[in-house]
């Protein structure tokens, strides 16, 4: 049964390679069909292919690879910002905990291991011992990934040991001197300086120190300093000692952007064996942000694969939030063979 399977998803498959124009206008039909979000359902594709993958998921009571290749390759890529309400409750992460809550579940964490691209999931169990659990969620949870296109990923499930709680006294400390900091700042008229997190607390047996982050750019960080020191005093707080730290303001601002950029850009095709991603890696030199996706592929991916690639990409570089996530910033963006030579290039 499952040799004949794959041989008709095989011959499927080659029916529905078709012409640059009818891909376009199946684009076309689903884009005006869907919302969009970071992976579509296959429920949404025209009513032949839903017909013939409902035939299979009633006839088929196994998990066929074939199938699985099959539905990543037909599904096209969507780039959702992260950093936009478009992302809101869509991503893999927020669809995994409302499956999981659905079926009676209380989630502690859902994480992804990017390399080797693993789903870690956390469960409070109460009721369930964590092997039923495990039992009763994974095809459950297989068959969501199956039918967004993920084929290539691993799956652990673990149960949440209870967290010692947190000193309050520690809790209090760290947001009395942020709070402090952040109005010393604002006074001297730097308040968007101080949204990023400039104080970091060091805790010892006898003391504690904090560490104050200061943009290289501001002049008066010597009275900012004092006047954080003078405002501690008069609380009382227990701080015995202030440091601070320079760095660059508009290259973090960058390079705190482009983390969300490239994380966008990674998980839209990770988990996906037709691209084999491996990793991800960014960095911003002297104003230019540079994006690395390195992948397992010995050769050259298909022309078809690397259009679908740079369209997608470009899309999502089109969009109003992610314009301005980026603002004026040059880039350059490189899908990397195993070899570590690039196959697509998207620069400014």
């Amino acid at each position: 049964m499952k040799a004949f399977l794959d041989e008709q998803f095989s011959n499927l498959e080659q029916e529905l390679k078709m012409k640059d124009e009818s891909k376009s206008i199946l684009r076309n039909k689903i884009l005006q069909n869907t919302q969009i979000s970071k992976k579509r359902n296959m429920r949404t594709y025209t009513w032949i292919v839903t017909a013939i993958c409902t035939f299979v998921l009633i006839m088929s009571p196994f998990y066929s690879s074939t199938m699985a290749s099959l539905v990543a390759k037909i599904v096209p890529i969507s780039i959702t910002p992260s950093f936009s309400d478009r992302q809101h409750n869509s991503d893999l992460t927020s669809q995994l905990v409302k499956l999981l809550e659905e079926e009676g579940y209380k989630v502690n964490s859902i994480g992804i291991i990017p390399s080797t691209y693993t789903i870690e999931i956390s469960l409070i169990l109460k009721d369930s011992t964590l092997k039923k659990a495990t039992d009763d969620l994974e095809p459950k949870i297989k068959n969501y990934l199956y039918e967004n296109g993920y084929d290539k990923y691993e799956i652990k499930v673990s149960e949440a040991t209870e967290a010692p709680p947190n000193k309050p006294w520690d809790e209090s400390l760290f947001n009395n001197v942020r709070e402090i900091v952040k109005e010393v700042f604002a006074s001297y008229g730097y308040a968007k300086e101080a949204d990023f997190e400039l104080a970091g607390l060091t805790k010892s047996w006898f003391s504690n120190t904090f560490t104050i982050d200061m943009p290289d750019h501001i002049q008066e960080s010597t009275e900012i300093i004092a006047d954080i020191e003078k405002e501690i005093e008069s609380q009382n707080l227990d701080v015995k000692d202030i440091k601070v730290n320079t760095f660059n303001f508009e290259h973090l601002r960058q390079d705190n952007r482009w983390a969300y950029i490239a994380s966008d850009i990674y998980e839209a095709m990770a988990g996906k064996s037709i691209y084999q991603l491996t990793g991800v890696s960014y960095k911003v030199k002297k104003g230019h942000s540079y994006v690395w996706i390195k992948t397992d592929l010995d050769e050259l991916p298909s022309e078809e694969i690397v259009r679908e690639i740079e369209l997608a990409i470009q899309e999502y570089f089109a969009l109003p939030e992610t314009k301005e996530q980026i603002q004026n910033d040059n880039y350059t963006i490189q899908l990397l063979l195993k070899n570590e030579k690039p196959f697509v290039k998207i620069t400014n």
